[in-house]
């Protein structure tokens, strides 16, 4: 057998060995840096705190005016026990409707906002009574909603289980 020449072995070893480990330190610096912690931005108009604020002061005052605060292609989700979303303007509407038809409110309250990056929760006491079954409760519920551009484009009630 006979033998093969190391120069170029080498060379192409040098060369492969240098690339590979820029290769290694830019792979590492890009996981870095895709493992640190990226801005959260809700884009213009009212800060989730804003919204909060504005919704829990309109429900307390009795002026509950979401509309102006609703995106058109708003989701309403109903939690535990209801487990439906509701898809865009019309079908929250009709939702609404239908609630506030078949329902009497002899009291109510909101606390909060409890603010996050992305939105914020509100904490509402209602003593209720439902017309279809004459059954009068003190209902509580949390809501948690989601803000874009200074308006709310997800709400999701959520109530105590048991």
């Amino acid at each position: 057998m006979a033998k093969k020449s190391k120069k170029p072995a080498k060379k192409a070893s040098k060369r492969g060995g240098s690339k590979a480990k820029s290769s290694a330190k830019k792979k590492t610096s890009n996981k870095q840096d895709s493992m640190a912690p990226q801005n959260i931005k809700t884009g213009s108009g009212m800060s989730p705190m804003e919204v909060g604020s504005k919704l829990v002061a309109d429900f307390n005052s009795g002026k509950m005016h979401l509309n102006d605060m609703w995106s058109p292609s708003i989701v309403s989700i109903e939690g535990f026990g209801v487990s439906q979303a509701w898809r865009g303007r019309k079908a929250v509407d009709a939702k609404n409707e239908w609630w506030a038809s078949d329902h009497v409110v002899h009291g109510a309250s909101a606390e909060g906002p409890f603010v996050g990056a992305t939105g914020f929760a509100v904490k509402f006491i209602i003593d209720v009574e439902t017309k279809s079954s004459a059954k009068r409760e003190t209902m509580t519920e949390v809501g948690v909603y989601t803000v874009k551009n200074g308006k709310i484009v997800q709400e999701e009630f959520m109530y105590r289980a048991g």
